[in-house]
């Protein structure tokens, strides 16, 4: 995979962000590669990755391009999505076709006016005449110019939230590119427009799956919340992916330019920031490897790490990003180098799969609701 990552897209992903567009050809090499079945079960054609194997393959793909991270991601947290919460009839019909990349999903929560807030989302569905009505709008949704397959989360009259699997191409549905964007400029991002969009119950593949995933009022709280966790995980790996690109772009630039008559790594402030970057990335690292050993075994608190390590990978890659463009200076914000990508990217790491403001409310939250479910444990001892 690291041929293919520095032969065949580190070079050329300027270009793709330059143009908004990753090529056809290269979703495909990434399809052939197993890599959209890269934590699906061997049963459905998936490579049965296990967490510290896919964070891995996550830093990679993200050192070459991080808007095929941003593919790459909200097509696993559907696929994991379907894994925990479909019934049979369900995976059987979609799971060998994610894995094998025949069909290409996206995760579509945000809303124009509902982002850290989604559980108060604005998109309604109402039953209709065999099949459920939508009607609203979802904004950022990455991956959606490639999508064959959108999971969608409205709520279902006063039924609470529910997850639906909705065919691109469904009468109803728009899809607006979003050019022009700070990062993730090639991830395929688009608001996506539901006028009287019917969703039929059974949807149109073999075997007639059924377009309602998991239980009603559970869209947000069970599939919602399983299917972030995961997408969490992958952007807390592409944050060490983006520190490892910034780091050895950094190392090779202060060998090779001369500044004051000698190498500008010789310099000690140069010095400083890569000792920085490298120190983040075996930071990051090393909470990713706990927080993957914590996942595969299901352990109580992996959720809430799993957002610690989102947070602090993403801050780290921010640092590492504005260290290494500072490092390269104006060369650092031109088309012929990596860093202008990287540096933009990185921002948005902070921001996508939940802020790191929700991340800390939700670290602290945790904590505190454990401290004092252990003073109720003394007090009843």
């Amino acid at each position: 995979m690291k041929t293919w990552i520095d032969e065949a897209v580190f070079p050329n992903a300027n270009r793709w962000e330059e143009d908004q567009e990753i090529p056809e050809s290269v979703l495909r090499s990434l399809a052939s590669r197993g890599l959209f079945g890269a934590c699906l079960p061997g049963n459905y054609g998936g490579m049965a990755l296990d967490s510290l194997a896919l964070g891995a393959a996550s830093a990679e793909i993200a050192r070459g391009s991080v808007s095929l991270l941003s593919v790459f991601v909200v097509h696993a947290m559907v696929s994991q999505a379907l894994l925990r919460f479909g019934d049979d009839a369900q995976k059987n019909a979609l799971l060998p076709r994610l894995a094998t990349g025949d069909l290409r999903a996206a995760f579509a929560l945000t809303e124009p006016d509902f982002g850290s807030d989604a559980a108060n989302i604005a998109c309604a569905a109402r039953r209709g005449d065999g099949g459920i009505l939508l009607n609203g709008r979802k904004r950022w949704i990455s991956g959606s110019c490639y999508a064959d397959l959108f999971l969608v989360f409205a709520h279902l009259e006063n039924r609470g939230a529910i997850a639906l699997l909705v065919p691109a191409g469904t009468p109803g549905l728009t899809v607006r590119p979003m050019d022009g964007l700070l990062g993730f400029r090639a991830a395929g991002i688009a608001e996506l427009t539901f006028t009287d969009c019917l969703v039929p119950d059974m949807l149109p593949f073999d075997g007639a799956p059924a377009s309602l995933l998991g239980p009603e009022r559970g869209g947000f709280v069970f599939v919602a919340s399983h299917a972030l966790d995961t997408g969490r995980f992958v952007i807390g790996w592409g944050g060490i992916g983006v520190i490892e690109g910034c780091l050895a772009a950094s190392l090779a630039y202060a060998r090779e330019r001369v500044q004051f008559g000698a190498p500008l790594g010789s310099h000690q402030l140069i010095q400083e920031m890569i000792a920085d970057m490298a120190t983040g990335r075996e930071a990051a690292r090393a909470l990713g490897m706990k927080v993957a050993a914590e996942r595969d075994a299901m352990t109580p608190d992996s959720v809430m790490n799993v957002s610690m390590f989102k947070y602090f990978s993403s801050r780290a890659c921010v640092a590492a990003a504005t260290q290494a463009l500072q490092l390269h200076g104006g060369n650092g914000c031109s088309p012929d180098f990596p860093i202008q990508r990287y540096f933009r990217d990185a921002r948005i790491f902070e921001i996508i799969e939940g802020s790191s403001q929700m991340q800390q409310m939700m670290i602290a939250s945790a904590l505190l609701k454990q401290g004092r479910a252990a003073r109720r444990k003394r007090h009843d001892s």
